[in-house]
């Protein structure tokens, strides 16, 4: 079109030179050659260079693209297309230009997605993927599978160097493991650091490696070695974090000589499998006791099973719920070997009680519902079990020290469950049953040396969190004896200044008399040995008031390393700790997404990458 015609909106930004067949920009002073034919080359110039501009005159109605496309549609016919008015009711838009985006920092971008959201690796070749980038960018070039496989190698080096250079910073570590199958039948150890660095506790996963051979104790600890030693971090583990297999247990103390700490999520399990299943054999007394609860575990299980089976069942239910105008809440089905898994099928029973106890009745052959006594006998159940279930949540932290809380939330475990009050037999046999398990497996942790070490470092509960005053005291002389190895020894400690002898009264032959116990005196105030040196640390610890309970213990330490070093060198060892091993078992569900059936034939050591990237990558702003 020409410009003496019917003026199109391209014309108010560039000027045609009388004299040549070129047009040149007023924004930017470009030139284009123009001999009468179309404006899409100064259209796409506007939309690249001075879009806001262009957007502003074109009208706010109009997208880029329906621009181009109707400019594109238009060039048979010369005809450019005029501002439009703007419709009714659509509110003004203001179009930013797209920036370019830079190739590297894409790269990067893409790979940290791949890592955190467990992508596959394929994701590059999804054509959906790849149609919704351009949209997104069209500047942007997807690199090749193979390229995103070795930039995620590179990455791995760079990041693994970098956390093992800051672990060298770390005097004592802490790791739980664990076995765990994928769905292509490979074993695989995990192995999980925690430590404290900072005045933040840290949890990274630091290898997923393939177990090739058998699970015995020597293999176990070979590939336990192997990655220690790998990582240059062998020396630095004080305690090893494990469930209670007698294979681990064997590998941590006989092949590996360090400490093992059990699992308390697995003991609480056990606890409560004593009273709940039927098949163990250490709780054939408590299964007399409680058949009742047994058999109502029976038909809850019928229950659920049900309506997880039957679609319409389900649909019933759901719209029953609806018609009361309640939660629509799905049935929870009960897992074996998880105790928490029933209490969670009857909290969800209980929950649903009335729309439950309406829908049954409408049902083809329905399973046989709880009369009123059982379903009393549930929330009995209910009543006893949640303590339990909240101390397992407490211990199965990885943010915040664990292994101090183990001491105070047994007692506070039996405090709780004792003073419930069943309104039925079966509940009250159910509350002396779970008391008499609690004091038979977790009692035992009191006397334990490396949980009463962390409970009197932790200066929210110190010597208050015990339940007997000797296990306090012993657990003073725990801290004690290891604090004093801090200590300057006795050879080299510094003297300390003598007093100024005062004037001699006593005549010489007196001096005789009173020389043994001049000399003892004398030694004693000119050499302090390590253990009353810690002592007098540790009394001056001890007086210091509560910490509140809310508060964090690492805070309390951060403040006080100048003053207390010794007994901050000790409560970071202790610390650390986690009080369950359940860090390492929530790789299982990680895993799961990694390596599922769309990738089952990853490789181990692209499974050891992604899970250590995706757990450094999530705690590097404070690792």
């Amino acid at each position: 079109m020409a410009p003496g015609t019917k003026k199109s909106v391209v014309w108010e930004f560039f000027n045609k030179n009388t004299d040549s067949a070129q047009v040149s920009c007023k924004l930017c002073s470009a030139k284009y050659k123009y001999v009468g034919g179309t404006t899409t080359s100064l259209v796409n110039h506007l939309k690249k260079k001075h879009i806001v501009q262009y957007a502003e005159a074109v009208g706010s109605n109009l997208q880029v693209e329906e621009i181009e496309n109707r400019n594109t549609s238009s060039q048979n016919s010369n005809v450019v297309i005029l501002n439009e008015p703007a419709p009714k009711r659509q509110k003004q838009m203001r179009l930013t230009a797209p920036t370019k985006i830079n190739q590297r920092t894409g790269d990067e971008a893409l790979l940290n997605m791949i890592v955190l959201d467990m992508q596959p690796l394929q994701i590059v070749e999804n054509e959906g993927f790849r149609k919704f980038v351009k949209t997104l960018n069209r500047d942007y070039e997807l690199p090749s599978r193979k390229k995103v496989t070795q930039s995620l190698e590179e990455k791995y080096k760079i990041c693994s160097s970098e956390a093992k250079e800051k672990l060298k910073e770390v005097a004592d570590i802490a790791i739980t493991t664990d076995i765990w199958s994928s769905d292509s039948q490979k074993s695989f150890i995990s192995v999980t650091t925690h430590f404290i660095r900072q005045g933040t506790l840290n949890s990274v996963v630091i290898s997923t490696s393939e177990l090739l051979e058998n699970h015995t104790s020597l293999n176990i600890a070979n590939s336990l070695k192997a990655i220690l030693m790998e990582w240059q971090i062998f020396d630095k583990v004080v305690t090893i974090v494990t469930d209670n297999a007698s294979s681990m247990k064997k590998a941590v103390k006989d092949y590996l000589n360090k400490r093992n700490h059990f699992c308390v999520a697995h003991t609480l399990n056990l606890a409560v499998k004593d009273c709940l299943i039927k098949d163990s054999e250490n709780a054939q007394t408590n299964y007399l006791k409680n058949s009742e609860v047994l058999d109502i575990i029976s038909k809850c299980r019928a229950i659920v099973t049900h309506f997880k089976q039957s679609v319409k069942s389900s649909n019933t239910l759901r719209d029953m719920q609806r018609q009361m105008n309640m939660d629509i809440i799905k049935l929870k089905q009960e897992v074996n070997t998880r105790w928490n898994s029933t209490f969670y099928m009857f909290e969800r029973l209980l929950r649903t009680k009335v729309a439950l106890s309406a829908t049954l009745p409408l049902l083809d052959s329905p399973p046989a519902n709880l009369n009123a006594s059982e379903w009393a006998i549930l929330e009995d159940c209910v009543a006893l079990l949640q303590p339990i279930e909240k101390m397992s949540t407490t211990l199965s932290g990885d943010s915040y020290p664990t292994l101090s809380c183990i001491i105070p939330l047994v007692r506070g475990l039996q405090h709780s469950v004792s003073k419930k009050v069943p309104s039925t037999s079966a509940g009250q046999h159910l509350q002396q049953s779970l008391l008499d398990v609690i004091d038979k497996r977790l009692s035992v942790y009191e006397n334990n040396r490396t949980a009463a070490k962390a409970t009197i470092l932790d200066p929210r509960f110190k010597k208050k969190a015990f339940g007997l005053e000797t296990s306090a005291e012993n657990a003073v002389k725990y801290v004690l004896e290891e604090l004093a190895q801090y200590q300057l020894p006795a050879s080299t400690a510094r003297p300390l200044e003598p007093a100024p002898a005062a004037p001699s009264t006593s005549q010489a032959g007196d001096d005789e008399l009173w020389e043994i116990l001049d000399k003892r005196i004398s030694e004693s105030n000119t050499q302090q040995t390590p253990l009353s040196s810690a002592s007098i640390v540790l009394k001056q610890y001890l007086e210091i008031p509560y910490l509140d309970r809310k508060q964090n213990p690492l805070d309390f330490w951060e403040q006080r390393k100048h003053v207390l070093p010794s007994l901050y060198i000790m409560a970071h060892r202790y610390l650390c700790i986690p009080a369950t091993s359940v860090p390492s078992e929530r790789l299982f569900s990680k895993a799961g997404i990694l390596t599922n059936q769309r990738r089952n034939r990853l490789l181990p050591k692209k499974v050891d990458q992604i899970l250590f990237l995706n757990s450094y990558c999530t705690e590097k702003q404070q690792f």
